[in-house]
């Protein structure tokens, strides 16, 4: 008992002992502390350019926030719910409401009143208004939208319930790709792969009106598709014989035969969307395509360029002193092998925003595109020489592109579609999904305003099905 209570005793002291040094440590070092805290910071010493700086990149930021806070991921937006309130009642309500807040608006505007919700999710199935939007008026993110609406006109919508609307779905900016999605049809085709990356073929050129095989090519690409950017790049081939007479399919029902030869060529295009305009302004695109052909040679021609028509000079002999003299006058016109030797456009593309013409846009460019004739033979200025393709003056077109087109949406997605565009000829495109996974296709194109050129028709049609899978 005495030990601990000697030990006791001890640990006492040495516990006073501790807290008077504590105590000591404080008394010395608080006026320290005090002086430190009355001293005042040095101002910073600012130029107006770093002022102007730092108020540029703040302006960055605020826009950058504003932005992310007025659009909706592209990449989720089919999965959403949108519709069109067309109930008096509401319109009227929400109108009051906008306009209350501060917002800018007639009070007997006609344009349309869309909403976008998200869909249930979670346990508690739990939706939220994502988007209001009528004109140039846009609510969103749920705490904003029920902050000027009020709670009862906020729940009255999200409920969907009690008053008159028109249900529609969002339009799919890209389609989400599981594994692997496949489109083929006549006119070409398409393997994405969920990483963006692909392959794809093309038969025909739409930017000068030579739908199928009328240019005389098939061509070859890799191709990336993610987000609002699709690129292709690669190389068209020459068909050959495929095309160069009439292609009966029954009971004398014929494709037209081509009178393009074709000649290999490297190719290019690309799509691409600017981000210029806020999503309820609608959306401008670019598009530009590029398509030059390699010098061809004999070989690469079908086998009907060595008939004698095709000869250079034939029926008479060339000229001895190797001019272009085009011989006598009883001589009979010659006619030349004919190919695609060049093909650029460009255009911007214009979406209407949803208030106003969903589906429906407009393209306005213009580009030029060039035919080479050729003829088989011995050059005429130098007739020593053995050449196989003789290059005579190419022709060269400047075209104007306009293009004006709709697609309808409906619940399922893209139901159907129609344009018509103006270019090198006039060409009208129009398909309509049959079923989820097939499609039908038509493209007429027919020559306006002139007499066709001895390479075209002076119209043609095809109708082709479209087969369409994602797994």
């Amino acid at each position: 008992m005495t030990i601990r209570h000697h030990m006791t005793r001890l640990s006492t002291r040495t516990a006073m002992t501790f807290a008077l040094l504590v105590l000591s440590a404080l008394a010395i070092t608080s006026p320290a502390l005090a002086q430190q805290g009355n001293q005042q910071p040095q101002p910073t010493q600012m130029n107006w350019q770093d002022s102007l700086r730092t108020a540029r990149a703040e302006e960055q930021t605020l826009r950058a926030i504003l932005s992310s806070i007025e659009s909706i991921d592209t990449a989720r937006q089919n999965e959403l719910i949108q519709w069109i309130i067309t109930d008096r009642t509401i319109r009227s309500r929400v109108i009051s409401a906008l306009r209350k807040g501060g917002y800018h608006i007639s009070p007997n505007s006609v344009a349309e009143l869309s909403v976008t919700q998200k869909p249930p999710t979670g346990p508690d199935n739990d939706m939220a208004l994502l988007r209001v939007v009528i004109e140039q008026v846009g609510l969103y993110g749920e705490p904003n939208i029920r902050r000027i609406l009020g709670t009862d006109l906020y729940e009255r919508i999200n409920s969907r319930q009690g008053y008159e609307y028109t249900l529609i779905s969002t339009e799919p900016v890209q389609q989400k790709v599981q594994f692997v999605m496949m489109d083929a049809s006549l006119f070409g085709g398409d393997i994405i792969f969920k990483s963006g990356f692909g392959f794809g073929i093309n038969v025909g050129d739409d930017y000068i009106g030579y739908p199928f095989w009328l240019p005389g090519t098939i061509g070859t690409y890799g191709l990336i598709r993610r987000g609002t950017t699709d690129f292709r790049l690669g190389i068209e081939w020459p068909l050959g014989q495929s095309g160069v007479d009439p292609f009966t399919i029954s009971q004398g029902l014929q494709i037209r035969e081509r009178k393009l030869a074709g000649a290999m060529a490297f190719s290019a295009e690309i799509k691409q969307d600017l981000g210029l305009l806020a999503e309820q302004s609608g959306k401008l695109h670019f598009g530009l395509e590029f398509r030059n052909a390699f010098t061809p040679s004999f070989n690469s021609f079908p086998a009907y360029a060595g008939q004698e028509q095709y000869r250079t000079y034939f029926g008479y002999p060339p000229p001895s002193d190797g001019s272009l003299d085009p011989g006598p006058a009883n001589s009979p016109v010659r006619p030349f092998i004919y190919y695609l030797a060049l093909s650029t456009h460009g255009y911007l593309s214009y979406r209407m925003p949803d208030q106003v013409l969903r589906g429906a846009y407009v393209q306005l460019g213009g580009g030029m595109h060039s035919i080479q004739p050729v003829s088989i033979g011995s050059d005429p200025k130098n007739p020593t020489t053995n050449q196989d393709v003789f290059m005579w003056d190419r022709y060269n077109f400047f075209d104007p592109f306009v293009k004006l087109g709709y697609i309808h949406t409906g619940e399922s997605g893209d139901e159907y579609g129609v344009s018509v565009q103006y270019s090198n000829t006039l060409l009208t495109d129009a398909w309509v999904k049959l079923f989820p996974w097939l499609q039908l296709e038509a493209k007429y194109s027919t020559i306006v305003g002139r007499d066709p050129y001895p390479w075209e028709w002076k119209d043609y049609v095809m109708v082709s099905p479209k087969l369409t899978l994602n797994f």
